[in-house]
């Protein structure tokens, strides 16, 4: 007997592994009904053996190996799958297509359904906003400097739009514009969301013009700003993140815990 790994795995390996062992099973578990899928040994077994199989294809993009589990059943279940000339040709397929469809949900803030209908079905490896954070604030501090080199009012579209979502919340619109506008020079001046964040904090200057407490402050910079990273933890995501990712307005006043925190922090309700 040859004493080869790959020998030895099609020897052990169980008979869905092959195309026709898993069209076998398929049929089985259809014609013994929905209850099947639940009670089988060896559909609980195939469903394993699919994570596993799959854990690669997960990775990839950045999705949890687990979730291959949910994207196998539902494409198990079709009869295409069935009648296909390789099951599992098709189902490397249809779960590929799921993952892309998530992963692209998830960076381009949309349903996983309208991800699926996209036209363009051949997106890039998504790039988690944790792991150039820095470099979307980057485009709100060129988008001010370029406006202030020109003559005109230091503000990006992203500035505006956090104003507006302030206003609509009940911040009197010059108020808004003016903390915005103020953090967002501060931050392109720095470059760094850190050295902005601690220099705002320390900052007595605006919040003292607008009458704001100190803690009423500091919510407010994290509300724009996010968090402070800590290492090993990544930072809730700022407003001002959110909107050069491409979050609506309507998106944002649709998040409750947004909508509460910004009401809380307006002008006059703390002290």
């Amino acid at each position: 007997m040859p004493e080869n790994e790959d020998y030895a795995a099609t020897i052990t390996a169980p008979a869905f592994a092959r195309s026709e062992g898993l069209r076998s099973l398929l049929v089985r578990l259809h014609e013994a009904g929905p209850g099947a899928w639940k009670t089988d040994r060896e559909a609980r077994a195939l469903i394993e053996f699919s994570v596993e199989k799959y854990r690669r294809l997960a990775l990839k993009w950045d999705r949890d190996p687990a979730d291959v589990g949910h994207a196998v059943f539902v494409a198990m279940q079709g009869e295409w799958i069935r009648k296909a000339h390789d099951p599992w040709a098709e189902i490397t397929t249809a779960v590929q297509r799921e993952l892309k469809a998530e992963a692209t949900a998830e960076r381009l803030l949309i349903s996983t359904s309208k991800a699926r209908r996209r036209a363009e079905s051949d997106f890039p490896r998504p790039v988690r906003a944790s792991e150039h954070e820095e470099f979307l604030f980057d485009i709100i501090g060129e988008a001010v400097a370029s406006a202030a080199v020109d003559g005109a009012e230091p503000s990006s579209p992203s500035a505006r739009r956090a104003a507006r979502v302030l206003a609509a919340l009940g911040w009197p619109p010059a108020i808004a514009e003016t903390v915005v506008e103020y953090v967002v020079a501060r931050l392109s001046a720095l470059g760094d969301r850190g050295r902005a964040f601690e220099s705002l904090r320390r900052d007595e200057g605006i919040p003292a013009q607008l009458d704001m407490p100190r803690r009423q402050w500091t919510r407010l910079l994290r509300l724009l700003l996010g968090a402070p990273a800590q290492p090993g933890v990544p930072a809730p995501r700022g407003l001002l993140v959110r909107l050069v990712l491409g979050e609506s307005t309507d998106d944002l006043l649709a998040d409750d815990d947004l909508v509460l925190e910004i009401v809380a922090i307006a002008p006059g309700v703390l002290r």
